[in-house]
């Protein structure tokens, strides 16, 4: 399922959230066309009919799931069809009504197909940008899976332990860089922390591993959606039976999941350009008051902010470069604005800052090809001279 992307979809008003599976590029007049599980048409099912005994069948077309005896390779059998009753009348009775939807080659169900108006969920993030569900990221840098209310006394973070990733969380609002820590998680970063241990399991040796599962049943009548979360350790499993083994992680009260507290969890860094490591949760650097979302993205925007830096040590007034890059690149001229800074002897450089900025750009064009330049902000002023502005340190 390469070219399928993982969602939620819904008709606004009408039916939904659901999981679901989409093609992103097959838009019908702004809307997708969703295929779905067999355990979620079961759930479309039980919402259209209970729709058309509320509304009328003649409002609503309903979906059904018809179960057979496995057959005889062993393998579940079941019927999918999809009613549009307001047609009987007209196009002759329940041949015409009735569409049977063939599971594809990977077991999903087209559901609706081009006649309903099915829309991507969205979620939005605290900076008010709205994204559809497959976004788990904002264009801001934020998580969907921290797009929660914080818990009163504790932070929005990023955790990490030995062997594994870093996963957004909440911990305890005073809790320091360095410093263990019991996280709380959302259910979807369970989900993803399940993924990574089971895989570490397989990948290392399983008798000795601690694995996060998540079971998921069918909604409860009234929507609310159904899991449990399970945590198995392997090692207990070997020496005193599956009863010991496992524990059943119940969420707290604000729907999060205490997983894996005895874990050595520690607050997940981020590196500044300027070297310092800082707390996930401070967006500032505390060495430079560069933010967290401000980090250059390239090596060549990186070796511009280092080479501002190394120059405003000893001439603060300073705000561009002029770069020449032939033979081996390096710094010709610094200026204040429009007027040009010594370099020579007598100027406020030495020769070692001059000699450490040139090294920090000739490692960046390294790496670099000619297009990579302008997209930097690097601004072509003569052949083979660029000129690089510093931007605020």
């Amino acid at each position: 399922m390469q070219h399928l992307t993982a969602t939620r979809v819904l008709i606004p008003g009408v039916i939904g959230p659901y999981d679901a599976h989409v093609e992103l590029a097959d838009d019908w007049n702004g809307h997708v066309r969703p295929l779905f599980s067999l355990t979620i048409v079961r759930q479309i099912a039980a919402d259209t009919q209970a729709q058309a005994g509320e509304y009328g069948h003649d409002n609503v077309i309903t979906a059904h799931v018809i179960d057979g005896d496995p057959g005889r390779d062993g393998e579940h059998r079941a019927v999918v069809l999809v009613v549009n009753w307001q047609w009987w009348d007209q196009d002759g009775g329940a041949r015409k009504v009735t569409d049977i939807v063939e599971p594809t080659s990977y077991g999903l169900y087209a559901i609706g197909g081009d006649s309903w108006c099915w829309e991507f969920q969205t979620w939005d993030c605290r900076c008010e940008e709205k994204n559809p569900w497959h976004v788990t990221v904002c264009q801001c840098g934020q998580p969907r899976a921290m797009q929660v209310a914080v818990p009163k006394g504790m932070k929005a973070t990023r955790v990490g332990v030995d062997g594994l990733g870093s996963y957004p969380a909440f911990v305890v609002e005073h809790a320091r860089l360095g410093q263990l820590v019991a996280p709380h998680f959302t259910l979807d970063t369970v989900r993803q922390l399940a993924d990574d241990t089971q895989k570490a399991a397989a990948q290392y040796d399983p008798r000795s591993a601690e694995t996060i599962h998540v079971l998921d049943a069918a909604p409860a009548p009234d929507g609310t959606r159904r899991s449990i979360v399970l945590h198995t350790d392997w090692c207990i499993e070997v020496d005193d039976g599956p009863a010991d083994a496992v524990r059943v992680v119940a969420p707290d009260q604000f729907g999060l999941y205490p997983v894996a507290p005895d874990w050595h969890w520690r607050i997940t860094t981020w590196s500044c350009v300027c070297g310092n490591a800082n707390a996930w949760d401070d967006d500032q650097c505390h060495a430079c008051t560069l933010t967290r979302a401000g980090q250059p993205k390239t090596d060549l925007e990186a070796a511009a902010w280092k080479v501002g830096r190394l120059l405003r040590a000893q001439a603060p007034e300073a705000t561009s470069a002029l770069i020449d890059l032939t033979e081996l690149a390096h710094i010709t001229a610094v200026y204040a604005g429009i007027d040009e800074i010594s370099t020579a002897d007598d100027g406020p450089f030495d020769t070692e800052t001059l000699g450490t900025a040139d090294a920090e750009i000739q490692q960046a064009l390294e790496k670099a090809a000619i297009g990579d330049l302008t997209n930097a902000g690097w601004e072509p002023v003569l052949p083979s001279r660029y000129l690089i502005t510093f931007g605020r340190q």
